[in-house]
């Protein structure tokens, strides 16, 4: 047991992120479908058993195997995850929201809601501070190993800015509610910017360097979502918020709508761009595709995309963007389905968690090399 917990990262938290945002997304499809609210009550349940299964085993290995757990940040590609962890928080209390309040009283999802929003912003806050401080001052990269991956410590203000929206009203008067939105407004910016310098970064890795080989290739899909998130936090804003700005609410509301459609038309193109090499690798002039826990890239950002598709629906109820919104989450299902039995098998498998320790041990005569399994 100490083997397997010791052998546990971050990194699982990004399959709490996917189920997260495919049971939210099809419990909200714009255009009805048969048995969305079945399908997303049970993913809703899976997603809270995964969630607490992962946190156990977080918890653990902090426990049992203190030294590995530490070492974790000073790793600049393992640290990097204590980014998915913070959004899989921000990802369940929004979940509590959107769906727990038709499973448990209206009130009390709101609180669990609350409280765990509340919990992801604090995990957000703590891992956009000091991921980015170690890669500063003691991660050692070179300009050719630059990937997407670095926005994830970098996205989760963004995440939690998009869910917190929703619970604005929820918060007592005009002046707690407009200290949330200035919390909001500033988380988003915080993400915005980071996201738009690394960006840059891996842009120019992109056009310099050496081609994404086929074990790199999910990672440029990361690009994709702080790109939804940032949607998803501007159009509810002049939802949610529009008493709290006075005279500026339609303005607001413009504003919104152009910047969300304005970062509609880049997320598509990042869509394009990260297709084309995930196709690039299935062709005789790649490298394939091996299976990893980065296949969750191909799930919460398109998720991510997604929910900003459908915020525009909100905002402007088009019905371009409500055709938009299912045919996308059309996409993210086969997506999710794919990874999520991949990542049983690999689980079951033990490719991706290996259930025992082998050692040798050498002995004498006839014997050979004898292998203890422990």
């Amino acid at each position: 047991m100490k083997h397997i917990i010791r052998q546990f990262g971050l990194n699982w938290f990004t399959t709490v992120m996917g189920i997260g945002i495919v049971a939210a997304l099809t419990y909200t499809s714009p255009v009805e479908i048969p048995l969305q609210h079945v399908v997303g009550v049970i993913l809703f349940v899976m997603l809270n058993i995964v969630f607490i299964l992962a946190f156990v085993m977080w918890l653990l290995r902090w426990l049992m195997a203190t030294k590995t757990a530490v070492d974790d940040f000073h790793h600049p590609g393992r640290a990097l995850f204590y980014g998915a962890f913070a959004m899989g928080i921000n990802v369940l209390g929004n979940d509590y929201f959107i769906i727990g309040t038709h499973l448990v009283p209206r009130v009390l999802a709101i609180h669990i809601s609350m409280c765990i929003w509340l919990a992801g912003t604090v995990a957000s806050l703590f891992t956009v501070i000091v991921i980015p401080y170690l890669l500063f001052t003691e991660h050692r990269v070179e300009r050719d190993e630059t990937v997407a991956s670095w926005l994830i410590p970098l996205v989760p203000p963004i995440v939690a800015a998009a869910t917190g929206t929703n619970l604005v009203p929820y918060v007592g008067g005009t002046e707690k509610q407009f200290a949330m939105i200035a919390v909001i407004v500033a988380m988003f910016g915080v993400t915005f910017f980071l996201f738009m310098l690394t960006s840059t970064l891996v842009y120019a890795r992109l056009v310099y360097h050496r081609r994404l080989s086929g074990q790199e290739a999910p990672s440029l899909w990361v690009e994709i979502g702080p790109i939804g998130m940032s949607m998803g936090t501007m159009c509810g804003l002049p939802t949610v918020a529009s008493h709290l700005f006075g005279a500026y609410a339609n303005t607001l509301h413009v504003l919104a709508a152009v910047f969300a459609m304005a970062m509609w038309g880049i997320g598509l193109w990042w869509i394009l761009m990260s297709s084309l090499h995930t196709l690039l690798h299935l062709t005789p002039r790649g490298d394939g595709l091996p299976f990893h826990l980065g296949w969750w890239s191909y799930v919460f950002p398109i998720g991510s995309f997604t929910s900003g598709t459908y915020a525009l629906d909100h905002l402007l109820g088009h019905s371009f963007f409500a055709v938009a919104g299912v045919a996308q989450l059309a996409v993210l299902w086969v997506c999710f389905a794919v990874v999520f039995v991949r990542t049983i098998i690999g689980t079951v498998k033990g490719d991706l968690v290996a259930w025992r320790s082998v050692r040798q041990v050498k002995t004498g005569g006839d014997m050979g090399t004898r292998v203890k399994q422990a």
